[in-house]
């Protein structure tokens, strides 16, 4: 199987994954759970502080899935060293880093009182941490590997 098929097949299943895992979230009362949070909550400063949280989170998530897309085209067009996709592995890696701390904020101001027992039992999502840091380091490799493609082309 030739490298622009294999691409074509992970930008498709990319695709189909989370198209279905947006509708299988909506149809596991993902609707509902919004209207009931939404009803049961009346107007405060912290309700605006939440929400302001989970638009800079959601905005974050479509620009990582965004530069993710973008990224794979350019693969697929064999344009992968170049400074287009150096930019997009490092926002994406900042996105990355960024949104654990967003959801710790998110998820502290759930709580009815601050102690350390009750902040420590809060989740942190490492995962996106270690992958916001790898997504930094392979853009730093790529830049690198630009700026030595540069120095040879000026070699010759």
């Amino acid at each position: 199987m030739k490298t622009q098929s294999q691409i074509k097949l992970i930008k498709i299943g990319y695709i189909l994954i989370l198209t279905l895992g947006f509708l299988i979230s909506m149809i596991n009362g993902g609707i509902q759970s919004f209207k009931d949070g939404y009803n049961s909550l009346g107007p405060s400063k912290m309700n605006f502080f939440q929400g302001c949280l989970v638009l800079v989170i959601s905005f974050f998530a479509i620009r990582i899935f965004l530069y993710l897309y973008r990224f794979m085209n350019s693969v697929e067009l064999d344009e992968v060293f170049n400074v287009a996709n150096i930019r997009r592995l490092y926002l994406m890696g900042w996105y990355c880093i960024s949104v654990p701390f967003l959801l710790f904020l998110f998820n502290c101001s759930n709580l009815n009182e601050l102690g350390f027992r009750t902040i420590s039992n809060v989740d942190f999502e490492f995962w996106l941490l270690i992958l916001g840091i790898t997504l930094l380091t392979i853009s730093f490799v790529f830049k690198k590997g630009i700026e030595l493609k540069q120095e040879n082309d000026l070699t010759i």
